[in-house]
């Protein structure tokens, strides 16, 4: 029998990219305040605060990042009214 001693993660990190072009103003902002959004417009997708997504832009991209995947942003993003086919999912 093997033990393992040290430390085991399970986390579940994910990522995505979306062009800037493919979004409008006002969905870039819901983007950024997704947990305060989904709190209080989709509490079905609202899981908790530290649940939150790190999101980072330039000039031509929006890009999203989480180390443990509880907050369902494709939902969220879906919900908001983004194309699917604009988000290039990573993990």
């Amino acid at each position: 029998m093997k033990i393992r001693q040290g430390f085991v993660s399970n986390s579940s990190s994910s990522s995505f990219v979306i062009r800037k072009d493919d979004l409008s103003l006002f969905q870039q902002e819901l983007i950024y305040n997704h947990i305060d959004v989904a709190q209080t417009y989709f509490p079905c997708i609202y899981s908790d605060k530290t649940d939150e997504w790190r999101i980072t832009e330039d000039n031509k991209y929006i890009r999203g990042f989480v180390g443990m995947d509880n907050f369902d942003m494709g939902r969220f993003l879906c919900e908001i009214g983004i194309d699917p086919r604009f988000v290039i999912w990573g993990d």
